[in-house]
């Protein structure tokens, strides 16, 4: 099967609603979306003609953004049913002062480090942060985040695709492989 061809087949329509739907997901700060994957898709289709970058960024950036507004919705009005050493970890004095200092530039950056991304956006809930300003920064984050990537991916996917059909399997399998030995020596370290 050529994987090219087949992700140039899928409904553009339909291509450019998964992007948002995955990318809310990602951008709520869900752990394990794999927000890179509609973005590849959407390169074979802005390739074979059937969308534009222009629109395959505007649906990824509106996706991220509406999932950053419910990451943050969740942390303000939800925060408090979260578990006390959750709570805990994630609002304490030293990152409600980190907050308070670096709270722009870290609002902007979490919308692409994933690590950062759900204990920013749940802090920024939870410590009340400004609705507007959280919502301008995360916009213009996730402008920065989608379109980057997005455009690095448009650049080099066309190379990257093939690739990923000769080699996806052995690759996955690779990565199952790490994650299980990691798992496995943690087990083992924690015994």
């Amino acid at each position: 099967m050529n994987l090219r061809l087949w992700l140039a087949g899928l409904d553009p329509l339909l291509l450019n609603l998964m992007t948002f739907a995955l990318l809310s997901l990602e951008g709520a700060g869900i752990p394990g979306i794999p927000g890179v994957i509609p973005m590849i898709a959407q390169v074979a289709t802005i390739d074979a003609g059937h969308t534009t970058l222009l629109s395959a960024v505007l649906w990824g950036v509106l996706g991220n953004w509406l999932g950053s507004a419910l990451g943050y919705t969740l942390g303000r009005w939800g925060g408090q049913r979260l578990p006390a050493r959750w709570r805990a970890a994630v609002q304490n004095e030293r990152n409600e002062v980190l907050l308070a200092h670096w709270g722009a530039p870290l609002i902007v950056v979490s919308r692409t480090v994933g690590s950062l991304r759900t204990p920013v956006t749940l802090l920024a809930g939870m410590t009340a942060y400004p609705w507007p300003k959280y919502l301008a920064l995360s916009l213009l984050g996730a402008a920065l985040h989608v379109g980057v990537w997005q455009t690095l991916l448009w650049r080099f996917g066309p190379a990257l695709l093939p690739v990923l059909e000769q080699r996806g399997r052995e690759m996955l399998l690779g990565m199952g492989a790490l994650a299980a030995t990691v798992l496995a020596l943690r087990w083992w370290w924690n015994r």
